[in-house]
């Protein structure tokens, strides 16, 4: 089809363009119509063309891992598709689909190279017009891409809040038929033990089980108390986790766990000491239970000055060199209940407190990675001022 002058007018890839230049280039290239469903460009194929969308509208698809089309954009009129064919002439890495009836100026890569070959002044204006767009489509995908992220981190905090409130509404709800079947269970143990035989064995079965069940209580009063944010005080957060090392060896003296904080300069924090002490606890503890399986092992703690959403923050590292976590439970490592050792006593709670008050109380971000075989190391990133 003939080209009617002024084509390229408003086309930002050809803006610095002078009237003359662009009128070379619209003497180079062809306009055709076609109808919506004609594939204009197809993924994979050889990229020898830029196309301008002088009327219409077209989809940009891409296949995914299965075979399928992932729609990933439109284009509209003025816009260009398929520009970095003029530079690079590689494959194209999607699909262009007309979405309604369509008029394409079609500007083919060996003629249009013959134009500006002779030209070092228009290949700058071209390369400064493709670098611009490069940019703007390298921030908008980062936009786009923090955007999902923060989307599901909210949407994560919110599932836990949720779980969180179920949990510690039904800890509340038994307290006190626990409490009076504990009474009950305890008067049946003394009437076995003046001579009522036939009672002895139920009493203690139900004494034993109502003793988990009342522990499985308190591990629940523990993720609510983990939402309530105690006074924020002027602390040094390496020496909190050097309190908390200490604390745990003195109170749990029958683990063989060697927790070791790494010296270093003083880390002002204005935070709730009392949380991050939980945090460290149970951390330490699922190193010894589930790192090292209650053998002897070590867990070192390292205190790093880093970011959180712009701010100045704390990273507070605990590594084991342990048995590792398989990849495929690491997404759901803080869900309650969850637990690869419920045959050896463990509730899956203590991660579920971990992540409850990281991300409520201490507002700051957990991390955990792991490969098995050689260890674990979580992330625990606190802003130094609440």
């Amino acid at each position: 089809m003939p080209i009617s002058s002024g084509v390229l007018d408003g086309i930002a890839l050809f803006d610095s363009f002078t009237p003359e230049e662009r009128a070379a280039v619209e003497a180079r290239g062809r306009v055709f119509k076609a109808p919506a469903g004609s594939v204009l460009m197809r993924e994979g194929a050889e990229a020898d063309s830029l196309y301008v969308l002088i009327d219409g509208t077209v989809r940009v698809v891409r296949s995914d891992s299965v075979g399928g089309q992932v729609e990933v954009g439109f284009r509209r009129t003025g816009e260009c598709f398929g520009e970095m064919a003029l530079v690079d002439g590689g494959t194209r890495s999607a699909s262009v689909i007309a979405a309604t009836p369509v008029t394409v100026f079609e500007l083919e890569r060996d003629l249009f190279l013959a134009l500006i070959s002779p030209s070092p002044d228009l290949l700058a204006k071209l390369l400064r017009q493709l670098s611009r767009m490069i940019r703007e489509v390298s921030e908008r995908v980062v936009r786009e891409d923090l955007e999902r992220r923060t989307r599901i981190a909210e949407s994560e905090l919110a599932r836990h809040r949720a779980i969180t409130q179920a949990v510690t509404g039904l800890a509340h709800e038994l307290n006190t038929p626990l409490g009076i079947c504990v009474t009950a269970a305890s008067h049946l143990q003394d009437l076995a033990s003046q001579g009522a035989e036939e009672l002895h064995e139920p009493a203690a079965l139900l004494q034993s089980n109502l003793a988990r069940a009342v522990d499985l209580v308190e591990a629940f009063t523990a993720i609510a108390a983990c939402q309530h944010a105690e006074p924020v005080e002027a602390l040094d957060l390496r020496h909190v986790a050097e309190q908390a090392a200490t604390l745990h060896a003195t109170l749990h003296p029958e683990i063989p766990l060697t927790v070791r904080v790494a010296p270093g300069a003083p880390c002002p924090w204005l935070g709730h000491g009392l949380h991050l002490e939980r945090v460290l606890h149970h951390l330490f503890a699922n190193a010894a239970a589930h790192g090292y399986r209650g053998g002897p092992g070590v867990a070192e703690v390292s205190v790093e000055a880093a970011l959180l959403d712009g701010k100045a923050a704390w990273a507070v590292t605990v590594r084991d060199q342990g048995a590792g976590i398989a990849a495929d439970h690491l997404p759901a490592l803080t869900n309650a209940f969850f637990t690869t050792a419920r045959g050896r006593g463990h509730k899956g709670l203590g991660l579920a407190v971990v992540f409850n008050t990281v991300t409520g109380p201490l507002g700051g971000r957990l991390s955990i990675d792991s490969v098995p075989g050689a260890g674990t190391t979580v992330v625990v990133t606190v802003p130094q001022e609440l």
